[in-house]
């Protein structure tokens, strides 16, 4: 349940901090529009206390994830114990 919270408003949630709000929208921005990510994007993230790595890792984490569910929508693969959230 606070899983969907955060979801759901991810700038109201009181469940994680202002950074990691900042993470979750830059992913956001990567899995829907990957081309408009901009070098003022990562300044951003610089400019709320992120390194260079957790950047990085955002960036990875992100593409990885974006990588694998395309594959499996592609592959028509299911997914185990999937419940639908709506």
């Amino acid at each position: 349940m606070e899983v969907r919270s955060i979801l759901e408003d991810v700038d109201r949630t009181d469940l994680i901090d202002e950074k990691t709000k900042h993470i979750l929208r830059f992913a956001e921005k990567i899995t829907f529009h990957a081309y408009q990510v901009t070098p003022s994007d990562i300044q951003a993230l610089r400019d709320i206390g992120c390194s260079e790595e957790e950047i990085f890792e955002s960036i990875a984490v992100t593409s990885i994830i974006n990588f694998m569910d395309r594959m499996a929508d592609a592959l028509g693969a299911e997914v185990e114990n999937f419940q639908e959230w709506k």
